[in-house]
């Protein structure tokens, strides 16, 4: 699928997430995609709204159509060419840690990563615990409560790092 980039996306998208959620749900989502662009990154529209940061993908958001019950709103995160979780650029807390190894999604063959053209499942060292089987979208995250989408911000903000810490040594 094409992806197309413009202004108009994050507008779209808002729309939409407004039409599906309310009371936590869209605010933590609308306030997410707020951050996302305030730190940098471009939301791009493929199958489903994506955030990328200096071209290269950080999280996708999920969310349903409109009328489908229930309503969630879901990231989901972390790109198959990235092995390891760290930088030197940016300090990760311990609960951070923990969140994201809570998070970790196990691959069940949904068959995304050949779509994806993703090798996977994949053996990932997240913060220093081996995960065999993960899915290429290692990290998933739905109905975030307000202390979930902080750490959410933060892995974020990691990644953003490490893209900042590749391009660096490419």
């Amino acid at each position: 699928m094409l992806m197309q980039t413009d202004n108009g996306i994050i507008d779209k998208v808002k729309n939409e997430i407004e039409k599906i959620l309310d009371g936590d749900n869209l605010k933590y989502a609308l306030d997410f995609i707020s951050y996302m662009t305030e730190i940098g990154m471009v939301l791009e529209m493929d199958y489903h709204p994506t955030f990328t940061y200096r071209g290269e993908w950080v999280c996708l958001l999920v969310y349903p159509k409109a009328g489908t019950e229930p309503p969630y709103f879901g990231i989901c995160s972390w790109p198959g060419e990235l092995d390891v979780i760290e930088s030197n650029n940016f300090l990760i807390e311990e609960n951070l840690k923990i969140y994201a190894q809570e998070n970790v999604k196990i691959c069940f063959n949904c068959g995304g990563c050949k779509e994806s053209n993703y090798p996977g499942p994949l053996t990932k060292n997240i913060f220093g615990k081996k995960y065999d089987n993960v899915c290429c979208n290692a990290f998933h995250f739905f109905n975030l409560d307000c202390e979930e989408i902080e750490n959410a911000k933060k892995l974020m903000e990691l990644l953003k790092h490490i893209i900042e810490d590749m391009k660096m040594g490419s």
